[in-house]
């Protein structure tokens, strides 16, 4: 083959980015593609087994989660959640690393809640059962800083991937919500709107470098809330200005659990739950007030980053 051709064709076969650009270094795809292609939610599975890897705000999120299950008949769902009070993703990778035996392991299903254990060690609850989905969330103060969650999420996968009995698992998010403007470590980020978009920014820059694409937008949910003029709580949706309100606020994180993680792999509608959640007022779910808490979930889980306007609709 003549010279001058040859260079022409090779020229031809170069990426259109020119020489170097064409080719993805490792930094390169850990930095804009994701470390991980995540494998998709099951559709119609037989059954649905769900691991939160977290803590307080974990239970939050899956306490009302039996009442959802019990009105869409779904009696082959069961979500765990890994337990330890004010859990990092540092000190579970820490955890997992010492084996130690700090974790209680809860589980909710169409039946109510149940504690499982009340002293195991993370290596032990990733080989128990065979989990569908596993969501991991971090320690709702360092929520807004990313630089937190990294290195010790790709860790904490990585471990589970040699420890899981399952077959295929899909990995999910839980975005937690910000504090109570009167809460003290509010300073920290300056206003609850604040501490707000900050989480936000971070769950987005965990999406982006780590190919987690399924965000359960706890934290936008009960932002969304916030702005209800139909529904009031004491506290601004918190119980401690921290931890959400007992009925209400549970309510408002599992309809966000429900509709992100369970009604896509089932084919069922969140507003099938009719029932009445709670004791008394104003911490109540009721006629008057849940269509309203359910826009608040199901906007969140339409846009993981915006408050609606909608979120007042009858």
């Amino acid at each position: 083959m003549d010279k001058n051709l040859f260079l022409l064709f090779a020229f031809l076969l170069l990426p259109l980015g020119g020489v170097g650009e064409g080719r993805l270094s490792a930094q390169t795809i850990g930095n804009e593609q994701g470390y991980m292609c995540n494998t998709p939610l099951p559709y119609l599975p037989y059954k649905l087994d769900v691991l939160f890897i977290g803590n307080s705000f974990s239970i939050d999120a899956c306490t009302a989660l039996p009442q959802l299950l019990r009105s869409s008949k779904l009696s082959t769902v069961a979500v765990y959640v890994l337990y330890k009070g004010g859990c990092s993703m540092k000190q579970h990778y820490e955890y997992y690393l010492n084996n130690e035996p700090v974790y209680e392991l809860w589980m909710f299903d169409s039946r109510g809640e149940k504690k499982l254990e009340n002293k195991t060690t993370i290596r032990n609850v990733m080989k128990r059962f065979a989990y569908d989905v596993v969501v991991f969330q971090q320690y709702s103060l360092e929520s807004g800083n990313y630089e937190s969650y990294e290195p010790y999420l790709s860790k904490v996968l990585q471990a589970y991937k040699i420890n899981t009995i399952s077959p295929r698992t899909t990995f999910a998010f839980n975005q937690t919500w910000a504090y109570s403007s009167r809460h003290k470590d509010i300073k920290r980020y300056g206003t609850q709107e604040e501490m707000w978009r900050k989480i936000c920014e971070a769950s987005n820059d965990m999406k982006q470098k780590s190919g987690i694409d399924i965000i359960i937008p706890c934290g936008t949910a009960v932002q969304n809330a916030r702005s209800l003029t139909s529904v009031t709580t004491d506290n601004e949706w918190t119980r401690d200005n921290q931890h959400i309100s007992t009925y209400q606020g549970r309510y408002l994180l599992a309809c966000t659990v429900f509709e992100t993680l369970i009604a896509p792999c089932f084919n069922v509608n969140l507003r099938d739950d009719r029932s009445i959640y709670g004791k008394k007022e104003p911490d109540i779910v009721n006629d008057s007030n849940r269509r309203q808490i359910q826009n608040c979930a199901k906007l969140a889980v339409a846009n993981n980053y915006s408050i609606s306007e909608f979120v007042n609709e009858e």
